[in-house]
């Protein structure tokens, strides 16, 4: 990894820091969505995707004005042209990162339900269609909201719709045969949620890939957000340990020690802290 790397990521904390704490409200979900990128690709400019988003939009008109849609478009109609266009799951390669950076799912037209979720609220927002991103366990959602009623939808499975007897079906998919549906399981994620959802795939990824440099990213993004959460402290200073960035890991560790009430997890840090300090020593 590059200094100028490193130096352009710390400058999009400080970015995002400035969205979430000084401006003192959500950003728009299309930014927040797109920032997720910045893991791997700091320099890249995601104030492009809104126009890429339109773009999108009018190649939907296009689909209806030479399928016969009657206008206005309903949101089944806006379902089948999201199809149409090439939209689809990426079951190929479900833990592939690009399907998390919404710059390439627009590109490429493939991801996972939650970035392909962002691309139908954003385009069918553009209609006049008011949709929400929900955040059901395990396999994100949209809910459609109109006179016509309220539905959910799947776009990850080309936008099928879900009764409560198929998301019941899908709940116990992903949660056991035991689950039972309840209004919790259908909450509606803000832009921060969908953010925080997103970088924990990268982060997932990250681990299991070994991949300690787009993991810590993943977290230090999530920090920002969340700075009262323990957890996120604790895997910055673990990372950084991994990294052998042992000053910065001294600083997470300390931290957290001092928010750690358990003695086993007081003993697991200290053990880390002191071994950081002993490598810090070394280049002294």
């Amino acid at each position: 990894m590059s200094l100028v790397t490193e130096r352009r990521f710390r400058q999009r904390l400080e970015e995002l820091s400035i969205v979430w704490h000084v401006n003192n409200h959500q950003p728009a979900l299309a930014w927040a969505a797109a920032a997720v990128t910045w893991v791997a690709a700091p320099e890249r400019d995601i104030m492009t995707i809104p126009k890429q988003l339109d773009a999108l939009a009018d190649a939907l008109w296009k689909w209806a004005d030479e399928t016969g849609q009657p206008e206005p478009l309903t949101i089944e109609a806006v379902a089948e042209g999201f199809v149409a266009l090439g939209f689809r799951g990426n079951t190929e390669n479900y833990d592939d990162r690009r399907n998390s950076f919404l710059e390439d799912v627009l590109t490429r037209r493939v991801g996972i339900p939650i970035t392909l979720s962002v691309v139908f609220i954003e385009l069918a927002a553009r209609f006049g269609l008011r949709c929400e991103g929900i955040n059901f366990p395990g396999h994100f959602l949209v809910r459609y909201s109109g006179p016509d009623g309220v539905g959910y939808l799947d776009p990850f499975h080309q936008c099928q719709w879900l009764d409560s007897d198929g998301l019941q079906q899908l709940l116990q998919q992903m949660c056991g045969p035991q689950e039972q549906l309840c209004a919790e399981h259908l909450q509606v994620a803000q832009p921060a949620d969908i953010f925080l959802r997103m970088l924990n795939n990268i982060y997932r990824i990250g681990l299991e890939a070994k991949d300690w440099t787009t993991a810590l990213r993943a977290r230090r993004m999530q920090f920002i957000v969340c700075p009262e959460d323990p957890y996120i402290r604790r895997d910055i200073g673990l990372l950084c340990f991994q990294l052998e960035r042992w000053s910065e890991a001294v600083i997470w560790l300390e931290e957290q020690k001092q928010n750690t009430m358990s003695e086993a997890q007081h003993r697991i840090l200290e053990a880390h802290i002191n071994e950081a300090k002993r490598e810090l020593a070394r280049w002294n």
